[in-house]
């Protein structure tokens, strides 16, 4: 196990030469789509196929997904009848923002960096749920109250959402990895190396993405909207995170998985509104902002509940 001040002043250190390289006009955020998909495309199916296909599954362990699942549907319920009387499009942009997480793009970087494979082992069966719920629930939500559409024309198309989930390189990855696991295959110890090497380049490909990605534009327009999507996903991110923490069984959870479970539900919104953003035509602005603005508090509320609950 690292040191945790360390890991993050790494961690931190390579998210701002990301940044740098986009000030510096070196790398644009354009160049940053390319990026992000080698990570979900190469190396983030690495690191799933090399953990999820050798996890030793019990009870525990499989409540991981389902419990993202589960607060990924109570916060969807809440926040409907919380906006009910908001516009289409507002809602509709709420909706999407307060599900889901960025898992790929801060937990991995700095789970592998603190726990080392222990401690990813929580965090793939924590994406895999996230996964259903940004790319499945998520994406149904986002069409439903999508501006595009006629109050005519509100049917979801479901074979459209059954080629993206196809398509998807980490969900796919964790079909066959969970698939290999059950089925007690053991895969050839050259294709492994293959999935190490790439495995390895996630972390410093990811925290750059970060930085490319980060920005300190903030427009003044639509502020309450913003507060309201933040103030609801901490809020009940924290108090259910705590409260698993404090309340799970002990001698059946370990620290770690509480660890790892409490801090989860205190990731930033996921990347992946941003291009539902543009397929859909919501506010494209408010969405990067709330994006940005949530990776700067889920990166400070990281380091401060790991150094407070302990490692």
């Amino acid at each position: 196990m690292a040191d945790v001040n360390y890991t993050f002043l790494l961690s931190l250190t390579i998210i701002l030469i990301g940044f740098i390289l986009k000030k510096a006009n070196i790398i644009k955020e354009e160049n940053g789509k390319i990026i992000a998909k080698i990570i979900f495309n190469v190396t983030l199916p690495a690191i799933i196929l090399k953990v999820t296909s050798t996890i030793e599954f019990n009870l525990s362990l499989s409540l991981i997904p389902l419990i993202h699942i589960i607060f990924g549907l109570g916060m969807l319920g809440i926040a409907l009848i919380l906006f009910r009387n908001y516009p289409r499009n507002i809602k509709g942009l709420i909706l999407m923002t307060v599900i889901g997480f960025n898992v790929v793009h801060l937990a991995f970087p700095l789970v592998e960096g603190i726990w080392g494979e222990e401690g990813l082992q929580y965090i793939v069966l924590v994406d895999a749920g996230n996964a259903i719920t940004v790319f499945l629930l998520c994406y149904i939500v986002g069409c439903i109250f999508s501006p595009a559409l006629n109050n005519e024309e509100k049917n979801v198309d479901y074979k459209h959402v059954a080629k993206r989930l196809l398509k998807s390189a980490p969900l796919m990855s964790y079909v066959i990895a969970l698939t290999i696991n059950f089925s007690g295959i053991i895969m050839p110890i050259f294709i492994t190396d293959i999935l190490d090497i790439f495995a390895r380049a996630n972390t410093a490909l990811t925290l750059l993405l970060l930085g490319i990605y980060l920005s300190f534009k903030f427009e003044r327009a639509e502020w309450k909207v913003i507060l309201k999507v933040l103030i609801m996903r901490y809020l009940f991110g924290l108090s259910i995170g705590l409260s698993l923490f404090f309340f799970l069984p002990i001698d059946q959870f370990p620290h770690l998985y509480r660890v790892v479970i409490t801090i989860s539900l205190v990731l930033p919104i996921g990347l992946a509104v941003i291009p539902f953003s543009v397929e859909f035509e919501y506010d494209q602005k408010i969405i990067s902002m709330l994006v940005n603005l949530s990776i700067i508090i889920s990166f400070s509320l990281l380091w401060i509940l790991i150094l407070l609950l302990g490692v």
